[in-house]
């Protein structure tokens, strides 16, 4: 059971997902068990009636209906698992492993959606994987890492509001707003300069070569840059 939790360089393994996957694994062997021991008690009631004389058989009226009971409940456990995923269904794939450099928590872990090809055994599926996928791995996938797609059909289109006139579309008066609107003029992007008030050499590097450069005082601004 705990041979499929992965651990670490450093030998310690994440205690929250070794004890929802040990969680896991168990309820997944108690319900085989159960499945198991119906099956078996309902073939030794079949054998032990068997054997028994007519008489016998007369003397206990509840043994078939026994036997049956058990059945139906072979019978209802088995269909609730046929449930898990359809032929053709989507599905998510939980992938343990992530690429090299990536942390496991900012990794995504879920993969697809992959279609369902078949049922191979009762907790076993097959999944369709495309050829320009790009994915490699065993198709065949046990239940507990995979997650159906939940389908949340079509998006609302009713509108909020009803369409509004030209004369609605504004809550405000737009005679209040200062001159200075937050509008750009068609300037608001060019300068002026009013004086240059210096200028040097910058050094040079192996990279560059020295350039001369200005220091200039801006018409409308107070700080002169170079």
């Amino acid at each position: 059971m705990t041979s499929t939790i992965k651990r670490d360089p450093a030998g310690s393994a994440d205690a929250k997902q070794w004890r929802r996957e040990a969680n896991h694994q168990r309820e997944i062997a108690l319900q085989l068990a159960k499945e198991y021991q119906l099956a078996e008690k309902a073939r030794r009631a079949e054998e032990h009636n068997a054997r028994l004389s007519s008489k016998e058989q007369r003397a206990l009226p509840d043994s078939a209906k026994s036997a049956e009971e058990g059945e139906d409940l072979l019978t209802d456990s088995a269909e609730s698992h046929k449930s898990l995923f359809q032929t053709g269904e989507q599905v998510w794939l939980f992938r343990e492993r992530v690429k090299p450099g990536l942390k496991k928590k900012l990794a995504h872990r879920r993969h697809g959606p992959f279609r369902v090809k078949k049922k191979v055994e009762e907790f076993a599926y097959e999944l369709e994987l495309p050829d320009k996928s790009g994915y490699r791995f065993y198709p065949v996938v046990h239940v507990s890492r995979l997650k159906k797609v939940t389908d949340l059909g079509q998006r609302l289109t009713v509108p909020l509001v009803d369409e509004l006139s030209e004369n609605q579309r504004f809550d405000f008066d737009e005679e209040l707003l200062p001159e200075d609107s937050w509008e750009l003029g068609e300037d608001a992007d060019k300068y002026e300069v009013e004086a240059i008030l210096g200028d040097e050499m910058s050094e040079s590097t192996s990279n560059s070569r020295a350039q001369r450069l200005f220091k200039v005082k801006w018409i409308g601004y107070d700080e002169p840059t170079w």
